[in-house]
C-alpha cells in the first residue's frame, strides 16, 4: 500500500488510491500570530493531524510505504533530546530581521547566497536560529517533518531539498556548510543528516501497529513546492509551474544549481541529486484574500472573486502592493508593507477586490521575468497548481498579466501526488508510465491581448510605486 502525506502551511492532506479510486483526506491546524512579526504553530498540533490522517489509510495490505512533503522553512528549536523548546516557526514569521540585517553587515549579502543559493531572509534559518539562540534555550534545530519523521522513526533525518531551503546547506557539496554552522554557533549534530529524497524510514513496530500495519516506511520525498513540479511532470527548463495557494511561487527545474550573477532575486533548491529548482516565492498569495475576507466581511474567499468580477480590469484607477507580510522574492525587502494607492469615496469593496487579485498576479510577473532572466530560460509551458486554480476567472486574470497560456491539470493535490512519484520511484516503480496514465490537462487559459495591453501598462505602474515606497520603510 501507498500513500503521500502533505504538511502544508495550515492543514495536512493525505492521498491514498484504495479500490482503484483516489482518495484525499484533509485536517487542518491554526497558525498564530503573536505580533505582526510572528507566525508560530504547534508542533505537536501538526503531528497529531498528520497522525490522524495516517490512521485513516486502509490496512488493505500489510506493509504501507509513505510518500512525503512538507511546507519549506519551517523551524522548531529543540532540547538535547529533540524535545521541543519552541513553537515552530513558518515562512511567514520575520522577527529575525535585525538578525538578518546584522548579518548582511558583516557577511555581505553574496556570502550566504554563493554557497546555499538561498538569500539573507528572515524566513531562512541563519537569521531565525541566531534569534533564537537569544530567544530560547534550543540546542538543536529541525523542520516540522524532521520531527515527524524522528516521532516516528527515531531518526534525526533530513531530505536534500528541505535542507537546501534552509539557507544552511552548500548547494554544491550538499552538506551543512562549515562556515554557516560556525557563524550560527551549531554543529553539524545540532541539525539532521542530510539524506537522499528516496530514503526509506522503517516507522517504530509499536506506531505501524496502530497505523493497523505490520510495517510502516515513510519515504523522505521533499518540499511542497519541488513536489508540485513532481506532480505534475514538469520537469525540464521548457516548462514551469505558477503556485497560488496562501502563498505563491513560480518555477523552473534545472540540471545544475543557478545563481542571480547580476543581483540577488531568485533562489535554487534540489529535488534530488539531478535535479535543481530555480525559482522565487511571495509571502502574499491567498493570505491576502484571507485578510480581506476578515476585515471587509466577505463571507468567503468565492464572495470575494466574485465581486472582484464587477470590477473593470484596473480596478477603477486602485493599485494594490499585497506586501502584508513582507516581501520575499525578488527584492528580499522583509520590511515592505502592503498599500492601496488611488483610494476615493467612489471606490467600492468589488474594485479593492479586484485589486487585490491584480496585485498577486503582478506579484507572480516579478518572479516570472526574474526566472527568465537569471536561468535564460522563456518557458512557455505554464502549469498552474494551488488553490487559486478554483477559479477559473483568477487564473484567466494571471494568464492576461504574463501574456501567457496557462495549463490546469488534473492533478488536485499536486505536492501530495509529488510525493506519491517519489514513493513510486524508491520502490523501483514505472514512475514515467503512472505519470502518463494518471496526468491529464483539463483546461487551457489563453491571454487576452487587450487585457494583457491594459496589464503592461498598469504593471509599470505597480513597479514605479514599488520603487517610490521603498526609502519610507527603510529609512531609519
Amino acid at each position: 500500500m501507498i500513500a503521500a502525506i502533505d504538511i502544508g502551511t495550515e492543514s495536512a492532506r493525505l492521498m491514498f488510491k484504495s479500490n482503484g479510486e483516489w482518495k484525499v483526506l484533509k485536517k487542518s491546524y491554526r497558525i498564530f500570530f503573536p505580533s505582526p512579526e510572528a507566525a508560530e504553530q504547534d508542533p505537536n498540533e501538526i503531528f497529531s493531524a498528520v497522525f490522524d490522517l495516517l490512521k485513516q489509510v486502509p490496512n488493505e495490505d500489510e506493509v504501507l510505504y509513505v510518500g512525503m512533503s512538507s511546507v519549506f522553512h519551517s523551524i522548531i528549536g529543540l532540547d538535547e533530546n529533540l524535545n521541543p523548546v519552541t513553537p515552530l516557526l513558518n515562512w511567514a514569521d520575520r522577527r529575525s530581521f535585525r538578525e538578518k540585517e546584522e548579518l548582511e553587515k558583516k557577511y555581505g549579502v553574496r556570502f550566504f547566497y554563493e554557497k546555499t543559493a538561498c538569500p539573507l531572509h528572515p524566513m531562512y534559518w541563519p537569521s531565525k536560529i541566531l534569534w533564537m539562540k537569544k530567544n530560547s534555550n534550543a540546542k538543536k534545530f529541525c523542520s516540522i517533518k524532521a520531527y515527524i519523521v524522528n516521532k516516528m522513526t527515531r531518526e534525526f533525518v533530513e531530505e536534500l531539498s528541505l535542507a537546501s531551503g534552509t539557507g544552511m546547506m552548500n548547494i554544491h557539496s550538499l552538506e551543512w556548510d562549515g562556515e554557516i554552522l560556525e557563524i550560527t554557533g551549531v554543529r553539524k549534530e545540532d541539525l539532521p543528516e542530510i539524506k537522499s529524497p528516496y530514503t526509506q524510514l522503517r516507522v517504530k513496530d509499536e506506531i505501524a501497529k496502530e497505523l493497523g500495519f505490520k510495517k510502516v516506511y515513510l519515504v523522505l520525498g521533499g518540499g511542497d513546492g519541488v513536489m508540485t513540479n513532481v506532480g505534475v511532470n514538469v520537469m525540464d527548463p521548457d516548462s514551469a509551474t505558477v503556485t497560488i495557494g496562501t502563498s505563491g511561487a513560480f518555477r523552473v527545474v534545472m540540471d545544475r544549481p543557478v545563481i542571480d550573477r547580476e543581483g540577488i532575486s531568485t533562489w535554487c533548491y534540489l529535488i534530488d541529486e539531478e535535479n535543481y529548482v530555480l525559482g522565487g516565492a511571495i509571502n502574499n498569495g491567498g493570505i491576502v484574500l484571507m485578510w480581506l475576507r476578515d476585515i471587509m466581511k466577505f463571507k468567503d474567499y468565492n464572495d470575494i472573486i466574485e465581486e472582484a468580477k464587477e470590477s473593470p480590469a484596473g480596478a477603477n484607477g486602485l493599485v494594490f502592493l499585497p506586501f502584508l507580510n513582507g516581501e520575499r522574492a525578488p527584492h528580499w525587502r522583509e520590511r515592505y508593507r502592503g498599500v492601496l494607492v488611488g483610494l476615493t469615496s467612489s471606490h467600492r469593496r468589488s474594485d479593492i477586490a479586484r485589486a487585490a487579485l491584480e496585485g498577486i498576479c503582478f506579484r507572480i510577473k516579478d518572479i516570472h521575468n526574474a526566472v527568465k532572466r537569471v536561468g535564460s530560460v522563456d518557458p512557455n509551458r505554464i502549469v498552474a497548481t494551488g488553490g487559486f486554480t478554483s477559479s477559473p476567472y483568477w487564473v484567466q486574470l494571471l494568464s492576461d498579466v504574463l501574456g501567457k497560456d496557462i495549463i490546469v491539470t488534473n492533478v488536485e493535490n499536486p505536492s501530495a501526488f509529488g510525493a506519491y512519484v517519489m514513493a513510486l520511484k524508491s520502490l523501483g516503480e514505472d514512475v514515467e508510465g503512472f505519470i502518463e496514465k494518471e496526468v491529464r490537462v483539463e483546461r487551457v487559459f489563453h491571454p487576452d491581448s487587450e487585457r494583457n495591453a491594459v496589464y503592461e501598462r498598469l504593471y509599470n505602474d505597480y513597479k514605479f510605486l514599488y520603487e517610490k515606497l521603498v526609502d519610507y520603510y527603510y529609512k531609519e
